[in-house]
């Protein structure tokens, strides 16, 4: 079980040192890793509870996720103004496009 709490705190460092310049990949590719060693946690320890030496680290490793979940949701606003951007400007471009049909025919009619 050391070995997987040395391997969370080692990716947990990895990526606050990053934090403010790490992309959603990267952030995805975190998680995942950081899902798939506490999976493995849960396999190996087949339901007893964390020494207490254990969980004062993983309580150390836990008090980064806010920093990790506040870049995530900058990420997530940054995306979102992103597609509200582009969708004024989709708007703004059909617009100005043609709305006509080219073939048609204008008929006067206009009596003298």
């Amino acid at each position: 079980m050391d070995d997987l709490i040395a391997q969370l705190e080692q990716l947990t460092s990895q990526i606050m040192l990053q934090i403010h310049e790490v992309s959603s990949e990267e952030l995805e590719t975190f998680v995942d890793q950081r899902q798939a060693i506490i999976d493995l946690m849960l396999e190996r320890t087949g339901g007893r509870e964390a020494t207490v030496a254990e969980q004062t680290r993983l309580k150390a490793i836990m008090e980064n996720d806010q920093a990790i979940l506040s870049r995530m949701n900058d990420l997530k606003i940054e995306a979102k103004d992103w597609l509200m951007q582009r969708n004024r400007a989709k708007v703004q471009k059909n617009a100005y496009e043609v709305s006509y049909a080219v073939d048609s025919i204008i008929v006067d009619t206009k009596r003298y």
